[in-house]
C-alpha cells in the first residue's frame, strides 16, 4: 500500500481533531470531558461527508470511525474517572 498525499491527510484529520477536542476539554472543561466523543462524531462526520456516502469506502470509514470513537471514549472516561476521584 502506498502513502499517497491523500491518504497522509485523511490520516491526520482522523488524529488531530479527536486529540485536540479532548486536550481542550480536559483543561478548560473538564467536567464535561463526557461530550468529547460526541464531539468527535460530529466532526468526523463533517470532516468526512463525501466518504460516508461513497459505497467503496463505507466499511473503511466504519471501522475507522468506531476504533477512533472507542479511544476518544475511553480517554475521555479516563479523564473523568480520575477527576471524580479528586
Amino acid at each position: 500500500m502506498e502513502l499517497t498525499p491523500t491518504l497522509i491527510l485523511n490520516l491526520v484529520l482522523l488524529i488531530v481533531p479527536p486529540v485536540a477536542i479532548v486536550l481542550v476539554f480536559r483543561q478548560w472543561l473538564a467536567r464535561h470531558i463526557r461530550w468529547t466523543v460526541a464531539l468527535t462524531a460530529l466532526c468526523d462526520v463533517l470532516l468526512f461527508w463525501d466518504e460516508l456516502f461513497y459505497y467503496e469506502s463505507f466499511g473503511l470509514f466504519a471501522v475507522l470511525i468506531l476504533v477512533q470513537l472507542a479511544a476518544t471514549g475511553a480517554a475521555a472516561f479516563r479523564i473523568y474517572n480520575k477527576q471524580k476521584k479528586d
